[in-house]
């Protein structure tokens, strides 16, 4: 925002001005026509000429004190141009140019590998210290043009600091605006061109900078008026080519050292400057958007067209974005190694129209903690990836040529990515927490118009001869009180009837009564051809005729193929005493024809400006035209075509602050309050109208202070056609007014507005006149008017708009016409449009709350967000279960968790430091975000936060993110954290309420283990057997599991768990989760059918039995080694151990290796027992024959049962000593599996044990051992 107040008032005092001078040599000027080696855009005249006065461009002799004489004494002669001729000056010193001067060399344009030429200004002075005193510094209304700087004593091997090559901004003076410098080659500098930080202002002008700067471009901060920076070409090559000594070799070391610590463009606090058409090759930063180092908290916006960065570690790197907003079209990165770089903890809107990105590594790179709203329409993706950790991401209409994923969305971003084009297949990666919308339908979509490459023109007279109309016979006299009327028209005549030529005014006052008419092939000249605001120096026409007389002759008049150049005219009568009776006059200046110009022209204190429009005028060309008018500004109409009207400059402060010595001193402004003069042209000034006129081209064109910024009428059934570029309207009432519309369309580009005031202030309005159609690309609107837009016809298109002030009462009200706004953000308000507006709005892709618009009414609605981000539910932990306390309000806290954001928990009470909401999960999850969703109270988000996290409800430890609540939606993010319990504690104090209408959390319940079932089974050899896997806990986020065989050959287990049998044997089936690696086993046997096709061997048989007595039974134990060939066992008995008989039976299984049975006592003294295996195709095989005396004892140690059941075992020792016995119960390889100690204290009390560890089937020898070393052995067979 532009400020409206006055400064300080000060004076200047001339003759103190010349008392500080002694030294200076205040000789006659010669005002001479230059005719320099190389081409210009204009015919310029100088005072002086430096070799004149002994300078030698010898590149020896210092000339340092020459041409600071010769600039000194061309501020007391009120400006000027001081002339260096082709030649290396040696400039040991310092230089300061004063206001309304300009030092101007001869100058070639540079070419990349080829040498400098002209004039050479060789800088030595500050080597080491990049604080020191710059080179050049400049006051207000100056200029350095046309020619190089170069530093001969800087090494290519050794990079050192200098101070800035040029300074805008002089310390401890009044006034820091409109320097100037254009055309100038940064041979070497260290610095370029810098805005200075001790001494703010504003509007810089910068055109046609070159060269190999290596620190820094140009740096712009502490402004607080647009800027003008254009034409900047910055590469190692100019230096390496320069030819000049100490040159370096093309590719040397000094180019790795730029491209690790150059920045192209540093821009800082620019409020709206402009950055068109630019290139910077092999720098580290190509255009560093950052914050300003002299104003906390300010940061840069403003629009940027036509630049390419190529070679650049980054090619645009936003370390801030504005929320008023940032925008870029027709931007290219070339090879760089990131397109665009977007930092932590940006926000606002950078919007991206028909650029072309591109980046070995990331094409997009936008950092997790941003909140940017990145813009992206129309623009090719050539290389590299589109990483978007944060913010909104709206890509549309866009061409992804880069690989496979072409679009990352991380969980801190959302995206609104529509209709683009991808030439390898789509894949977009969204981990998003919110909300977007992805749609791949085509777009039909208006492509941004094609602008022409601007720079300045040729615009001079054809017959170069110099009429000096202070000289004889012309006579004029810049007192101030002479009427020149005359003198200046005779000396003009006198040029025409010439065949043309250059009528010059030296500086200083001339009044005229009358009226002038620039005759054909003339041009009327100033002394201070420079782009400024009436600043005081320079040559000054004073108007006073037809006051009171709106409708009479215009005070100059351009005929065809005429000019005026570097004049500034003053209405001494328009006092501020008068307003708001401001008298009324004609236009100032009225073109006649074609052809004509108007370049470096500054107003003030008019009443209307530029006729353009009673006359046709084809091709009329203004450039920097600049100052104050309190009714018209330009006009343009009468069918004229071709038109161009580039860097218009007015400012209610040129006016209101006018007294104050910075701007001039002026009599006629007010000296104290100046409120008067800024309510004025914000009730009557209509700045810019353009009328019938065909493809009118504006460029870069800027007001602030005005009723209605620019006016869109028809006249004679015909309106105005065209393109607009960089138009900026600032503190207007009705900055846009279309009243009507040509056959074709009248488009912008890259457009800022600002309008504010009361109720009835609005953006944009259209008339029911108004039939037409208009597109706006890129613009940017804020200042909170009454009501953004007021539609009654016509049709407005916008792409990529940005509103950060929708308006105080609503953003729009359509009665008639229709607004379609595409890919754009529309920040929050209370009432989106009137009431039945909704038929008349179509809005896609954008950011725009449906606030009181029922959205099925519109005639589009789709794929937009709200302002508030929407959490995308099928992101976050499943809360069943879930319960929540709090340290206010707890019986409350159970709605944070309900999934029905109508209702909430809250404090009750206002926000204060130390209130706590937690969160119980049940069990142990690993999480990585929170949310707190106050989306229905959104401005109840906390004050400020810290979160913990716990496993059991007690021990926090420290906070793992801290921070401050976000309107609507607060997202808390940090790394991987682990833990049950998670608490909220408010860390800030406000009014508010703290409240959370649902609390998520994103990451995954753990697993806790895994089960299987069957825990083992037998199947056949072809068949399957299914197993199932059970996780706990039951709500695991991931269930993922993998299964595995430990024998392939005997079973294979597939993704399921089906485990397919492959032959006879054994595997362990085992399965693991991906979480955790948690396991479970089935132990599985597969047997075979197919033996009983094989004839089986007796003799082979591999079996023995073992036989017990006991009390009452004779217990027989065997293991079968072949078990897979066996159906069935019989146990016989003998007496004699020849005749056998079978007394039981038992069923072969193949998944037991061990055997037993029972067999009763028998009476008689002794028996003999075998066994018999039977095979399927009843072959039999015979075991050992043992022998049993059943009548005899146990021996001393008597075991049972035996066969063991359960596991316990009871012991009695018959024959043994009392006392401790050691006992182990050993398996067949003699490994013990069980061992205790027992007491016996008689032989008739058994002894009792009991294992606690599961203890496989099969045939064991109980060993018991005294202390005294008496050791018995017993078999048990445990079935």
């Amino acid at each position: 925002m532009k400020t409206i107040l006055s400064f300080p008032q000060k004076k200047t005092i001339f003759l103190l001005l010349i008392a500080l001078l002694p030294l200076v040599s205040i000789s006659a000027q010669s005002w001479q026509l230059i005719n320099p080696l190389y081409p210009t855009k204009d015919a310029f005249v100088a005072a002086y000429n430096v070799a004149d006065y002994g300078a030698s461009g010898d590149s020896v002799t210092d000339v340092t004190a020459i041409f600071q004489s010769r600039l000194d004494t061309l501020r007391i002669l009120g400006g000027g141009t001081l002339f260096v001729p082709r030649g290396k000056y040696r400039i040991n010193g310092t230089l300061i140019i004063p206001k309304g001067v300009t030092i101007r060399g001869e100058w070639q344009k540079p070419v990349k590998g080829q040498a400098i030429k002209g004039t050479i200004l060789m800088a030595f002075s500050g080597r080491g210290d990049e604080n020191a005193t710059p080179f050049i510094t400049m006051e207000p209304s100056s200029a350095v043009m046309d020619l190089a700087i170069w530093y001969p004593e800087q090494l290519p091997a050794n990079i050192t600091p200098y101070p800035p090559a040029i300074m805008f901004g002089k310390p401890n003076y009044f006034g820091n605006d409109f320097c100037n410098a254009k055309n100038v080659t940064f041979v070497n500098a260290y610095s370029g061109a810098i805005f200075s930080r001790l001494n703010g202002g504003s509007c810089p002008i910068i055109n046609g900078l070159y060269g190999t700067p290596l620190s820094r471009g140009i740096e712009i901060d502490n402004i607080a008026d647009v800027g003008h920076i254009e034409s900047l070409d910055f590469s190692p090559a100019y230096w390496s080519g320069s030819g000049l000594a100490n040159a370096p070799a093309a590719g040397s070391s000094f180019e790795g050292w730029i491209y690790q610590n150059g920045t192209g463009i540093v821009m800082r606090r620019n409020d709206w400057s402009y950055t068109c058409f630019v290139n910077i090759e092999g720098y580290n930063k190509g255009f560093h958007a950052a914050p300003s180092l002299t104003t906390v908290g300010s940061i840069p916006n403003g629009h940027n067209y036509g630049m390419t960065f190529t070679n650049c570690k980054t090619g645009i790197y936003l370390e801030v974005v504005s929320s008023d907003g940032i925008m870029f079209a027709r931007c290219n990165t070339v090879s760089c190694e990131t397109g665009v770089a977007i930092a932590s903890g940006t926000s606002g809107t950078a919007q991206f129209h028909t650029c072309s990105i591109g980046g070995t590594l990331n094409g997009i790179s936008v950092d997790p903690a941003s909140t940017t709203r990145t813009m992206l329409e129309q623009c090719t993706i050539t290389k590299g990836k589109v990483d978007v950790g944060g913010g909104t991401f709206m890509a549309s209409d866009n061409d992804f040529n880069n690989n496979q994923p072409q679009i990352m969305l991380g969980n801190n971003s959302r995206g609104i990515v529509t209709g683009n084009r991808f030439s390898k297949g789509v894949n977009i990666q969204n981990n998003s927490l919110y909300t977007s919308t992805i749609d791949h339908t085509p777009l039909t979509l208006k492509a941004l118009p094609a602008f022409p490459d601007v720079s300045a023109e040729t615009k001079k007279p054809s017959r170069a001869v110099l009429y000096i109309a202070t000289k004889a016979p012309f006579n004029a006299v810049a007192n101030g009180t002479t009427d020149n009327t005359t003198a200046i028209q005779s000396a003009l005549n006198k040029a025409s009837q010439d065949g043309g030529g250059i009528v010059f005014l030296p500086p200083g006052k001339y009044k005229v009564t009358g009226h002038l008419t620039v005759p054909s092939g003339v041009e009327l000249k100033g002394s201070a051809d420079l782009s400024s605001v009436p600043m005081g120096p320079g040559s000054i026409i004073e108007v006073y005729a037809d006051k009171n007389n709106a409708a009479g002759t215009p005070f100059l008049k351009l005929s065809a193929n005429s000019g005026v150049r570097g004049m500034t005219f003053n209405y001494p009568e328009q006092v501020y005493s008068n307003l708001p009776n401001v008298p009324a006059y004609p236009y100032l200046i009225q073109v006649t024809g074609s052809d004509a110009y108007i370049v470096n022209v500054g107003m003030r204190a008019t009443y209307s400006g530029i006729d353009l429009f009673t006359y046709k005028c084809d091709n009329h060309y203004l450039d920097f035209v600049a100052g104050h008018v309190f009714k018209n500004g330009i006009r343009v109409g009468g069918n004229s075509a071709g038109g161009k009207i580039y860097n218009l400059q007015f400012n209610t402060i040129v006016y209101a602050a006018g007294s104050e010595s910075k701007f001039g001193s002026w009599a006629n402004s007010p000296t104290g309050d100046n409120s008067g003069a800024y309510d004025y042209n914000y009730a009557n000034l209509d700045f810019l109208t353009l009328g019938n006129c065909q493809n009118e081209v504006l460029y870069n064109d800027f007001v602030f202070g005005s009723h209605s910024g620019i006016v869109l009428k028809s006249e004679n059934s015909s309106g105005p056609t065209g393109l607009i570029l960089g138009l900026g309207i600032d503190g207007s009432r009705n900055s846009m007014r279309f009243e009507g519309a040509g056959a074709g369309n009248m488009d912008f580009i890259n457009s800022q507005i600002v309008a504010y005031g009361d109720t009835t202030t609005t953006y944009l309005s259209s008339q029911p006149s108004y039939t037409g159609s208009a597109t706006l690309f890129n613009s940017d609107w804020w200042g909170n008017p009454g009501k953004g837009l007021i539609m009654n016809g016509g049709t407005i298109n916008m792409q990529q708009a940005n509103f950060h002030h929708p308006g105080q009462l609503r953003w729009g009200n359509l009665s008639s016409g229709a607004l379609n706004v595409h890919n754009s953000a529309i920040w929050s308000v209370g009432s989106l449009l009137n009431g039945g507006a909704g038929p008349r709005l179509s809005a896609r892709s954008s950011i725009i709350d449906s606030t009181q618009l029922v959205t099925s009414t519109a005639a589009l609605w789709k794929n937009n967000l709200g302002n508030i981000w929407g959490v995308s539910i099928v992101g976050a932990m499943d809360r069943q279960g879930w319960t929540a306390t709090a340290s206010a309000n707890n019986g409350n806290a159970k709605n944070a968790l309900d999934s029905n954001a109508t209702t909430r928990w809250d404090t009750q009470g206002s926000q204060v430091n130390g209130q706590s909401f937690t969160v119980d999960m049940k069990t142990v999850n690993t999480f990585h975000a929170i949310v707190l969703d106050v989306t229905g109270s959104p401005d109840d988000s906390p004050a400020g936060y810290s979160a913990y996290t716990s496993n059991d409800g007690i021990n926090w430890g420290t906070a793992i993110a801290t921070g401050v609540g976000n309107t609507g939606m607060t997202l808390i993010s940090f790394t991987d954290k682990t833990g049950r319990y998670i608490k909220i504690v408010q860390t800030g104090a406000k009014g508010n309420y703290w409240s959370i209408h649902e609390f998520y959390v994103f990451g995954k319940v753990d697993v806790a283990s895994v089960s299987v079932t069957p825990v083992s089974a037998r199947f056949k050899v072809d068949s399957t057997l299914q197993l199932t896997a059970s996780i706990l806990p039951v709500n695991a986020t991931n269930k993922a599991k993998v299964w595995a065989s430990s024998n392939t050959a005997v079973a294979t287990v597939d993704s399921t768990g089906k485990v397919k049998g492959k032959s006879a044997g054994v595997a362990v089936i085992t399965v693991t989760t991906l979480d955790g690696n948690k396991t479970a086993i089935s132990t599985d046997t597969v047997y075979s059918t197919a033996f009983i096709k094989a004839p089986i061997d007796p003799a082979a048989a591999q079996f023995r039995i073992k036989a017990q007595p006991h009390l009452d039974q004779i217990s027989i134990a065997w293991s079968s080694p072949d078990k897979w060939k066996w159906v069935r066992f019989e146990v016989q008995r003998s007496a004699d151990g020849a005749q056998f008989s079978p007394v039981a039976t038992v069923t072969a299984d193949p998944e037991k290796a061990f055997y037993t049975a029972l067999d009763a006592r028998q009476a008689n003294d002794e028996a003999y027992y075998r066994l018999q295996a039977i095979s399927a195709n009843n072959q039999v095989a015979y075991s050992n024959v043992v022998k049993v005396n059943p009548s005899g004892t146990e021996g001393g140690l008597f075991v049972y049962p035996n066969p063991v059941t359960g596991s316990r075992l009871s012991l009695q020792f018959r024959e043994g000593a009392t006392g401790r016995y050691q006992l182990r119960l050993m398996n067949y390889m003699n490994q013990a599996v069980y061992q205790t100690t027992v007491n016996v204290t008689d032989k008739h009390t058994p002894v009792t044990i009991q294992w606690n560890n599961k203890i496989l089937p099969g045939y064991y020898l109980l060993e018991a051992v005294h202390s005294n070393g008496q050791r018995f052995v017993k078999a048990v067979v445990i079935p």
